[in-house]
This record gives C-alpha cells, structure tokens and sequence, in this order.
C-alpha cells in the first residue's frame, strides 16, 4: 500500500519501493520468515495508524477481540490519547506511553476515526526488551518522529537498520505507569460507568444512582467493588483523569479541561491529576 501524506497508511516491511519502508532488508541476518505477510524477508517491525483499515491485510488489529501469535505490538497514539483494552482493564495511552502487548496476548484496539493508535508490529527476534507481561513502554517525541521517519523517507539499507534498532531500544524502555481503567461486567453498574465514560462531569453521588436502578447504594458499591476492584467513587476518578489526559493531549486548555471532568477550579484537577498519574496537566501535553 502506499503512505498518504495524511499518515493513512504508514509504509511497513515488504511494502514495494525504495522509500517509506518502515522495515530493514539487510543487517539483520536471515531471521525472517517469508511466511510472515506482515513483516516478510529480514525486516524488524512495520507500522500501521490503526483508524485506516485494510482488507489486504488481515494480521492488523482491529476494534474486536483479536491476537497476533507471530509478532508482539508495540501502541502508541501519533498525538492526544488512544487506549487499547487488555483483560477487561483498558490502558490509555497518552503521549510519550506505549503499550508493549507481547504475542498471543488477546486485545481489542481502539479504531475509531478520530483515534491516532498506531501499532508497530515487532518480530518477536528483534525485541530487546522483557517480553513475558503486558506492560507501559516508552515512546516518547524523538522516537515517534524517527518512527515517521522511517515510514516516510528513504535512507541506505545500513542507516535504516540502525534506526531500527534505535527506536526497538527507546521502545524498550520502561514507561510511566499508565491510566489502567478495569471495564465491568456487570449489568447492574454498566449503566453507570457508560455514563461516566461519556459524561465525565456528571456528579451524580452513589444513592442517586441507586435510586435511579431501583437499588440501594450499598448494592451497587459491592458490585463495583467485586467487578473492578474499586469503590465507585476510585472508579469514576480514574475515568475522569482518562478523559482529562486526552483533552489534554488534544491540546485543550486546563480550566476546560477542569470543568469537563467535573472540577470546581484547575487547581482541584491538578491536584487530583497528579494523585492518579503522579504528573501534572503540563506533562501531558503533545510535544
């Protein structure tokens, strides 16, 4: 396929042409598998932005529960904040943090259109990193623009085996810890978390959601308790700094972004913000 200059589809291993490969031929030895339709000969990785779909290449992620026994993937969003749902629990993933997903390991990917999730399939060979868990990764603004780099411009086979190697080892790098918001099952509370996940401002307290299901408050705190792990309240907080961390990655200011996630004053959101994340609402702003 060949790369838009939007980023529609980045140019991965085995893609024809001199340019825009995002693959090395060369260096690497005889390591690849020309079985592999996603990154055939001796390529190390590909890249693919995840809102852009292709029928031609079934190996990529798609938004339904899915794995990859061949290759382990690397997320990370271009810009603002995607998220990828592992086990029940989704990851967000905001600038600078990637998501390394180890092959096998079933997830669900956000595809939507608006989303900028891009996925870097890494053979499992070439990864310099512990590969046994699910874990946050490092990919931070210089590895992102030599990640594009390689996807869109043309170099020696030697000078893009380097880089290659050069972003698996940034890549590799352990990541501060992510937003891990689990997503429950149960049909009592799903009412509720929908909501929170959509309207993150709303302050509906415990017994007005229990009066609204025709329950009590304390019915539906066991069930977030059993279902997620948290209380209601730890519940929707985290859900409210995942909201926050990508309105602040779409470059949205502070006491907007404060007032959309239902805070009184940029302050109180700070506050909170770097209670969850251990960051402030700067530290997540696209770079």
């Amino acid at each position: 396929m060949t790369a838009a200059v939007t980023g529609a589809s980045f140019r991965g291993a085995g893609d024809a042409g001199g340019t825009g490969d995002a693959g090395d031929a060369g260096g690497a030895g005889s390591s690849g598998d020309a079985r592999d339709a996603l990154i055939p000969g001796d390529y190390l990785f590909t890249l693919r932005e995840l809102r852009y779909p292709s029928p031609l290449e079934p190996e990529l992620c798609t938004g339904r529960t899915h794995r990859h026994d061949n290759h382990h993937v690397v997320f990370f969003s271009v810009r603002g904040t995607a998220h990828v749902d592992i086990r029940g629990n989704r990851h967000h993933l905001p600038p600078g943090l990637g998501l390394f997903v180890p092959a096998s390991v079933e997830h669900v990917s956000d595809t939507s259109e608006d989303s900028t999730l891009t996925a870097v399939y890494v053979r499992p060979s070439a990864w310099q990193g512990p590969a046994g868990a699910v874990r946050d990764v490092t990919v931070n603004a210089a590895t992102r623009e030599l990640l594009l780099h390689l996807a869109y411009r043309g170099m020696s086979r030697q000078q893009r085996f380097r880089a290659q190697r050069l972003c698996l080892e940034f890549m590799a790098e352990p990541g501060a810890p992510g937003l891990e918001l689990p997503l429950p099952r149960s049909p009592l509370i799903q009412p509720i978390t929908r909501q929170l996940l959509e309207h993150p401002e709303d302050a509906r307290s415990l017994d007005d959601w229990a009066w609204l299901l025709a329950t009590s408050g304390r019915t539906i705190a066991r069930a977030f308790r059993s279902d997620t792990g948290m209380t209601f309240s730890e519940w929707r907080t985290v859900a409210r700094m995942s909201a926050a961390v990508r309105l602040l990655g779409e470059g949205t200011p502070v006491g907007t972004v404060s007032r959309r996630v239902g805070y009184t004053s940029p302050s109180a959101f700070a506050t909170a913000l770097k209670r969850i994340t251990g960051r402030g609402p700067q530290d997540f702003r696209t770079r």
